[in-house]
């Protein structure tokens, strides 16, 4: 896996994994694209609904798909989160970057020793920042649910 060159040691890529991922990408553009569609066509017909409707009932919906959303945003930062702090921890464990397990969608050189106890530290802040984030986020959608 490991390669000596010029300028040091690479994890060379997964071709497999590079595919997949390709495929995971063009998935989500796909998808949010779809989503900004039915997003748009929704508020086009709200505009001519609300005149017709009752505007509590409709902050009520609006809040509680608010909440939702936020909801959803906070579990999947926590989760990236997580998977944040498990690469810190094998990066801690092996002491180089990436860890030997770890499949990479390109060449990635190899961080040693000092450099990889310094990127430790960044993924470790990254992880907090983000259990901070998801924190706000869910404690907000927390408040839209209980003064909807």
């Amino acid at each position: 896996m490991n390669q000596s060159s010029q300028n040091g040691e690479f994890h060379r890529a997964d071709p497999a994994y590079r595919l997949k991922m390709q495929r995971w990408l063009a998935g989500c553009v796909v998808g949010g694209l779809l989503a900004l569609i039915a997003l748009n066509l929704w508020l086009a017909r709200l505009g001519s609904t609300l005149l017709h409707a009752n505007p509590d009932a409709y902050q009520l919906w609006l809040n509680r798909l608010l909440a939702g959303l936020s909801l959803l945003l906070g579990i999947g930062m926590a989760g990236f989160g997580l998977w944040l702090q498990r690469m810190a921890r094998r990066t801690q464990l092996e002491r180089c970057w990436p860890p030997s397990s770890m499949k990479t969608s390109t060449d990635v050189r190899i961080r040693y020793l000092t450099s990889a106890d310094a990127f430790v530290q960044q993924l470790q802040a990254a992880t907090w920042a983000l259990w901070l984030l998801a924190l706000a986020l869910c404690a907000w959608a927390g408040w839209l649910f209980v003064s909807a």
